[in-house]
């Protein structure tokens, strides 16, 4: 059993010494009322008359029986009831008990009974309630009316003495049971006065109430503690974990939570104290995904730099070889040409590379302005639409949005957030793109082609872009039925050069990311009900800690950034109409 800390203790003591304060200053107002009461309660005056009016009532009560007794034999002495109980009709008798029970409302039942068998019976109609009523059976014996004389039928009386010529009447009758439960209630209070009054009052009144008063203050003291214990427990268990909590926390663990229960202070604190270390933890792992970022940023600008002084010599010298090539060596010529194919080819792949590393590189960060999330999408949808449109007019690969279907689901009521609009314009293309890529890549890849034929074009799949509302966020979910993400990568997905693509370069998701990341919000990979891949973004609702900490952030950094001249551009990049390359991972 776990000793109590010195919280627990000093509650129970407060709550001890709360109960016992007016507990003892009862008991001394109690006993000396009792003396007083007790040396004035017995007299020999309070036992007579107690007596006399207890006499009263069973006086009364005697009467009440007696009274039915009278009644029964005035209906047993009647001669329609003696010449209908022995003339054999069964409807004249029904006929006069039903008379005499409309005759005497005391009455509940009539029978007439001959040896023990039913001759007629009646009854008044209702149930007798034993709640309020009393009832009294009497059993008489009814006489032949003079003149009346023995009919055939008629039994002689047989071996067990019972004769057959013989009638009884069984009438049974009710009355208010408040008299009654008076007379029983004041029987026992004067049993209960003479036992006191036979005992040695004054001795037999302290004692008794001196044990009560010992009992009821031991209890008292005992349930004080119980309470004590157990009103206090819970806080100090509580708080124990919170400060258990506080201890990985100081090590760097912010994966920690309490998860207090409840609707009172330390529950309020406990919940305060969780949201505190999300939030830490949410800008930590922000801060060293930026910081990331940053270093990632660094290499890709050295590498396009790198990689891009050299191409343009590399082709002219190809080009240049190829041009002054004035021999008739049809080999050698052939060769030439498959050289010349083969740099140009890897020349443009490298430049895209290039491309897509400066695009990276100069990413800015995210200016967040009031707006309507719920709006935004709703253009975007309009926007896709028309791509979409143009893109079924076309029936190669590279249409990508006009060979799937994209559906938005977009509630209309407001979704207030702190958005950039073409960052997050260029965010949702890239997924959207991603998404159509691995559709096609499927496609491809799938015996046959694997794709629904519809008139016009072919149809690799299906892409769903819905939002809703939870808590302090708004979330946008990017579904499709494609092959999925493999959960051994979901992890890593975000991360710069990681990609699932052969033509990928693993940069458009970590571009997703970072903007996602500058907006204060978050983005998962997961699987869809679709069957396919499911990015979720949640972004911060307007007003929220979280809002106000990612505009806090935006004002922090917008004082911070690089020199151009260091090649951190602050102006956006216009590639491709500001939105990300296709080599996303």
């Amino acid at each position: 059993m776990r000793i109590p800390g010195r919280t627990e203790r000093r509650v129970v003591a407060a709550i001890l010494v709360t109960a016992l304060i007016p507990l003892v200053a009862s008991i001394v107002v109690a006993r000396t009322v009792i003396a007083r009461v007790s040396a004035t309660a017995f007299q020999p005056e309070f036992g007579v008359h107690l007596d006399s009016a207890l006499g009263v009532y069973a006086e009364l009560a005697a009467a009440i029986k007696q009274g039915m007794r009278s009644e029964a034999d005035a209906i047993v002495a009647a001669d329609p009831l003696r010449e209908a109980a022995f003339t054999g009709d069964a409807q004249r008798l029904d006929a006069e008990l039903a008379r005499i029970i409309a005759a005497h409302p005391a009455l509940v039942s009539l029978r007439v009974e001959r040896c023990g068998d039913l001759v007629g019976a009646r009854e008044r109609g209702r149930p007798v309630d034993p709640a309020h009523e009393k009832t009294l059976t009497v059993r008489k014996a009814i006489a032949r009316a003079p003149g009346h004389a023995a009919e055939p039928g008629d039994r002689a009386p047989d071996d067990g003495g019972c004769d057959g010529d013989a009638r009884t009447l069984v009438a049974t009758f009710a009355a208010p049971s408040a008299r009654f439960d008076e007379l029983d209630a004041a029987q026992a209070f004067a049993q209960a006065y003479h036992a006191l009054e036979r005992e040695h009052r004054k001795e037999y009144l302290d004692e008794s109430y001196g044990d009560a008063f010992a009992a009821l203050l031991g209890a008292t003291i005992l349930l004080a503690i119980l309470a004590g214990v157990l009103v206090a427990r819970p806080v100090v268990d509580r708080i124990a974990r919170l400060a258990a909590a506080t201890r990985p926390v100081a090590e760097g663990d912010l994966s920690v939570r309490v998860g207090l229960q409840g609707d009172d202070e330390v529950a309020d604190l406990g919940r305060a104290f969780d949201r505190m270390l999300e939030e830490l933890e949410g800008s930590r792992a922000r801060i060293e995904f930026l910081k990331r970022m940053g270093e990632w940023q660094k290499m890709a600008r050295h590498l396009a730099h790198e990689i891009k002084n050299p191409l343009t010599p590399i082709q002219l010298a190809v080009e240049e070889c190829h041009r002054r090539y004035a021999g008739s060596d049809p080999a050698y010529q052939r060769l030439l040409q498959t050289t010349l194919e083969v740099v140009e080819e890897e020349v443009g792949t490298l430049r895209r590379l290039v491309g897509e590393f400066s695009n990276f590189a100069r990413l800015p960060r995210a200016e967040l302005e009031p707006s309507d999330l719920a709006e935004f999408l709703r253009e975007q949808g309009e926007r896709f639409a028309a791509i979409e449109e143009a893109g079924r007019e076309h029936a190669s690969d590279e249409a990508l949005l006009g060979r799937v279907d994209l559906e938005f689901d977009v509630p209309d009521v407001p979704m207030p957030a702190a958005l950039d609009r073409e960052m997050l314009r260029r965010a949702l293309g890239n997924i959207v793109r991603n998404a159509a890529q691995a559709l096609r890549d499927a496609q491809r890849a799938a015996p046959g082609g694997g794709a629904r034929e519809r008139p016009g074009a072919v149809v690799w799949g299906s892409v769903r872009v819905s939002a809703r509302s939870e808590g302090q966020s708004h979330l946008i979910a990017i579904d499709d039925d494609g092959p999925g993400i493999d959960p051994a990568v979901r992890d890593s997905v975000f991360d710069p050069y990681v990609t699932t693509r052969y033509d990928g370069t693993g940069l458009g998701l970590s571009i997703v990311k970072k903007i996602v990341v500058d907006h204060g919000g978050t983005i998962d990979v997961l699987e869809s009900p679709l069957g396919g891949a499911r990015f979720v973004i949640r972004l911060p609702r307007a007003g929220t800690p979280a809002a106000r900490a990612a505009l806090g952030a935006e004002a922090f950094s917008d004082g911070d950034r690089a020199p151009a001249s260091e090649g951190a551009a602050p102006t956006r990049p216009a590639a491709r109409g500001g939105q990300a390359p296709r080599g996303a991972g």
